[in-house]
C-alpha cells in the first residue's frame, strides 16, 4: 500500500497539515517535530505526490522548448546546450515539435515555469497562439526572431556577423564574392559589405536558395563556368547549404581553399571536424543557452525591468577554408 501524509500523521500523533508543513520546509513546526516527522516518513518509505504538489503551487522547476521542425545541426546543438544549462540550475526540459499553439497548450497543461520559443525573424503570432499565451502562467522567451508583447526577446545580429565575414575575406585579398542563401538580414549584411568595401560587382554575386530548396548543379553551373569573371570566395547562409555546396565541389573535384575560399554562417562543432576545417561566423551556442536561462530564472540582472530584450552578436572562427589572393582576382 502507498503511504500517505495521513499515515505519517497517525504514526507521529500530529495533524496531517503539520506533516505537510514539516515535509515541505514550511514555517509553523518546531525543529524537533520536523525531525521526528522526516524520520517517520523515511522509515515508512513515503514517496511525495509531485503531481498533487504541482496542482497546488503551479511550480514544476521545468521549462519547455518550442522547437522548429528543421533538420539542422545548429538546433540539435542549441537544444542540447539548453538542456545542459537547465540541468546545472536544477531544471528539467520538455521539448515540443508541435505547432506553436499546440505546444503552448501542452506546456500549459504541464505547468512548465517558462518557455523558450525559437522562431524565424518574420514570425508573427496568430490569434490562436495569442489566446494560448494569455492562459500561460509563466514567462516566455522568443529566440532567433519575432516579437510579442509581454515576452522576453533574445535576437541575433546576423547582419553584422556576415558583414564581418565579408570584411575578413576582403582583407585576404578577395574582391569577387558570392552569397549562397535566401533573402534575409544575412544577405543585407553581405551586400552592405560589398558596397562599403568597394568590392567588385559581378553577375553571380548572389545565388538564391529559397527556404526548403537545395544547392543544386543547375544553380551553381553558370557560376562555376564563369572562369575569371566568377568569384574567388563564397559566404554561405547555413551549414545545411554548406554541406550541399561541398558535395557539389567534391563531385567536380573542386578544392577548398585552392580554388574557392569559404565562410559558413553557423558555428557548430562539425565545421571544425571537416577534412578542411571551415571558417565560420555565427552566435555562440553556449552564450545563447546561458542568456536564455539567465533571463527565465531572473539571473540576468535586469532589476526592475519586467521584460528582457537582448541581441547576441556573432563570433568568427578562422580555420583553413580561406586562402589569400596574393595579387588581385584569379
Amino acid at each position: 500500500m502507498k503511504v500517505t501524509i495521513k499515515d505519517i500523521a497517525r504514526e507521529a500523533g500530529v495533524s496531517h497539515p503539520t506533516v505537510s508543513k514539516a515535509l515541505n520546509g514550511a514555517p509553523g513546526v518546531s525543529e524537533d517535530i520536523r525531525k521526528k516527522i522526516v524520520a517517520i516518513a523515511a522509515r515508512m518509505n513515503y514517496v511525495p505526490n509531485l503531481a498533487a504538489k504541482r496542482l497546488v503551487d503551479r511550480k514544476t522547476n521545468s521549462i519547455g522548448l518550442i522547437w522548429p521542425k528543421i533538420e539542422g545541426l545548429f538546433f540539435y546543438h542549441l537544444g542540447m546546450q539548453i538542456q545542459k544549462e537547465a540541468a546545472s540550475r536544477g531544471l528539467d526540459v520538455i521539448l515540443s515539435l508541435a505547432e506553436p499553439p499546440e505546444a503552448l497548450r501542452i506546456f500549459n497543461e504541464h505547468f512548465v515555469d517558462g518557455i523558450v520559443f525559437w522562431c524565424a525573424p518574420d514570425w508573427r503570432p496568430n490569434a490562436q497562439f495569442v489566446k494560448r499565451r494569455e492562459l500561460f502562467h509563466g514567462s516566455m522567451l522568443l529566440m532567433g526572431g519575432g516579437r510579442m508583447e509581454r515576452t522576453h526577446y533574445v535576437g541575433i545580429d546576423r547582419k553584422s556577423g556576415v558583414y564581418e565575414a565579408v570584411r575578413y575575406l576582403a582583407g585576404q585579398g578577395h574582391r569577387r564574392l558570392t552569397f549562397v542563401g535566401n533573402r534575409s538580414d544575412k544577405l543585407t549584411g553581405f551586400t552592405q559589405g560589398l558596397l562599403e568595401l568597394r568590392l567588385d560587382y559581378h553577375d553571380h554575386y548572389y545565388v538564391q536558395i529559397d527556404p526548403g530548396d537545395s544547392v543544386t548543379d543547375d544553380k551553381l553551373l553558370p557560376l562555376l563556368e564563369a572562369g575569371g569573371e566568377g568569384p574567388t570566395a563564397f559566404v554561405v547562409d547555413s551549414q545545411t547549404y554548406a554541406f550541399e555546396l561541398l558535395k557539389l565541389f567534391r563531385k567536380r573535384k573542386i578544392k577548398i581553399p585552392e580554388r574557392y575560399s569559404l565562410v559558413v554562417y553557423d558555428d557548430i562543432p562539425e565545421m571544425e571536424r571537416m577534412e578542411v576545417p571551415l571558417t565560420t561566423v555565427g552566435p555562440s551556442i553556449p552564450r545563447l543557452a546561458a542568456t536564455a536561462l539567465d533571463i527565465l530564472t531572473g539571473r540576468d540582472g535586469r532589476g526592475e525591468s519586467r521584460w528582457a530584450e537582448v541581441e547576441i552578436g556573432c563570433e568568427m572562427h578562422i580555420r583553413k577554408s580561406v586562402g589569400k589572393v596574393a595579387s588581385g582576382p584569379e
